[in-house]
């Protein structure tokens, strides 16, 4: 399993761009690490599951 519960991390993983709660401007561009790892195991993710291969 891989996850982040960081505060941060959708504007990490997708970026931002305007002013936040506290009036802050922001122009942060992605940085993806989770969304391109998942897409790459996606298919054996997928294949595991419909074999009952994943471990309980």
């Amino acid at each position: 399993m891989v996850f982040t519960d960081a505060p941060q991390q959708r504007r990490l993983e997708y970026g931002f761009v305007g002013v936040d709660r506290l009036g802050r401007q922001y122009r942060q561009p992605p940085y993806p690490h989770i969304e391109p790892a998942f897409q790459r195991t996606r298919p054996g993710y997928l294949e595991a599951m419909r074999t009952g291969a994943l471990p309980r």
